[in-house]
């Protein structure tokens, strides 16, 4: 570590490059909300059993 203090413009950058990033993750998730390709409804029942079947422990992971 520098032992530098972050000036306002380094300040203003990083919140801005935060910013951006929240707004593309909420551009994703509202592109995956919106998908209606019947994938997921599909590939889950598949993905559910073999977690079911890898589980170390007796208990179910998932409930019904």
């Amino acid at each position: 570590m520098s032992g530098k203090r972050p000036t306002k413009q380094s300040l203003s950058s990083a919140a801005v490059n935060q910013r951006n990033a929240s707004q593309e993750a909420i551009r994703l998730l509202q592109e995956w909300m919106a998908d209606e390709s019947g994938y997921d409804e599909e590939v889950w029942p598949v993905v559910k059993k073999a977690i079911e079947e890898n589980r170390p422990s007796y208990r179910s992971r998932f409930s019904g």
